[in-house]
C-alpha cells in the first residue's frame, strides 16, 4: 500500500491526466481528495473521472478519525463519491459501478437542537466490503455495514444494514434476494 503523501493537504481539481497510486494503480482527472494522507491503494487500482473522496479529520472541533483501504484489482467507475470519518474498506477484486456512494457518516438529526442539522456531531460508523464483490450503479452504502465476500449489490439499491456472504440484494432498504447455493451451483431465492 502506498499513502498519497504527495498531494497536498487539500486537493481540488488536479491539472494532470492522472495520478499514479501503488503499483499499476491510477486515479484519472478530474477529481477532488481532501487528506489524501489517510487513503491507502493497493495494486492495481481503477479509479474513473470524477471521484470525490473526502476524509474528515475534524467536523465542529468533533475529532474523527478517517482512514480509506481499496484492496488490489478494485475497479470504480465515473462520478464515485467516498465520505470518510471513520474506516471504509474495500477488498480486493470488487467492481464498483459509477454514481455510487459509500460513507461512514451522517449528519445528526436532532428537531429538538437548536443547532441546525448540517453542523450537528457527525454519527460515524465503520464501512466494509468483502473481496470480488459487484456494486451497481447508483447504489449508497450507508456507515455500520459489513458486506460479506462475492456478493452483488444491485443497481439503486441503499445498503442500511449488513449483507452475509454470497448474498444478492436490492431494494431501498436493500435486503437479501438471493443467496448463492455451493451445492446447487447457482443464485437461490431467499
Amino acid at each position: 500500500m502506498r499513502i498519497l503523501s504527495n498531494l497536498k493537504q487539500r486537493v481540488k481539481y488536479l491539472k494532470f491526466k492522472a495520478l499514479l497510486l501503488g503499483k499499476r494503480s491510477k486515479i484519472i482527472k478530474p477529481l477532488i481528495v481532501s487528506n489524501p494522507e489517510h487513503i491507502f491503494l493497493e495494486n492495481n487500482v481503477r479509479i474513473k473521472e470524477g471521484a470525490r473522496i473526502e476524509c474528515y479529520k475534524e467536523f465542529f472541533n468533533q475529532k474523527l478519525s478517517p482512514k480509506l483501504v481499496i484492496g488490489k484489482k478494485v475497479i470504480i467507475g465515473y462520478n464515485f463519491s467516498c465520505l470518510v470519518t471513520d474506516e471504509i474498506t474495500i477488498g480486493e477484486n470488487t467492481i464498483i459501478a459509477s454514481n455510487v456512494l459509500i460513507t461512514s457518516e451522517n449528519h445528526g438529526i436532532n428537531p429538538e437542537s437548536e443547532i441546525p442539522y448540517y453542523e450537528q456531531e457527525l454519527i460515524n460508523g465503520k464501512v466494509s466490503i468483502g473481496s470480488g464483490c459487484w456494486v451497481g450503479e447508483r447504489v449508497i452504502i450507508l456507515p455500520d455495514v459489513s458486506i460479506g465476500k462475492k456478493c452483488i449489490i444491485a443497481a439503486g439499491s441503499i445498503v442500511t444494514k449488513s449483507v452475509p456472504d454470497y448474498s444478492m440484494v436490492a431494494g431501498v432498504p436493500a435486503r437479501v434476494i438471493k443467496q448463492y447455493n455451493f451445492e446447487e451451483h447457482k443464485w437461490i431465492k431467499v
